[in-house]
């Protein structure tokens, strides 16, 4: 008899890699991408590694998008945490960092 492999029923974690800068004029399209991305099921994550420039637009949508409490950032360098802190927001954001 042969043995069925077993698939698990838990969905993947779905990731959000935005690239680049992420400052107001990047705003209304990564509203957009996390509209998307909360229409996902399961664990959910912002990874940050290849941003290199972040401003307060984007640092309150992430806080916002994170309120549901699925939303894990991560990946972020320290110069992004720096930002985070900056704003007052640091406290806010479930984190991952790597």
């Amino acid at each position: 008899m042969e043995e069925t492999p077993i698939t698990s029923m838990i969905p993947e974690a779905s990731i959000l890699r935005p690239l680049g800068d992420l400052t107001i004029f990047e705003a209304a399209q990564f509203h957009a991408d996390l509209l998307a991305l909360h229409q996902q099921e399961g664990p959910l994550h912002i990874d940050l590694r290849e941003v290199t420039c972040m401003d307060s637009s984007c640092v309150q949508l992430m806080v916002a998008a994170t309120r549901s409490g699925r939303v894990t950032v991560q990946g972020y360098s320290s110069r992004i945490r720096d930002k985070f802190e900056q704003i007052g927001f640091a406290q806010f954001l479930p984190t991952q960092e790597s």
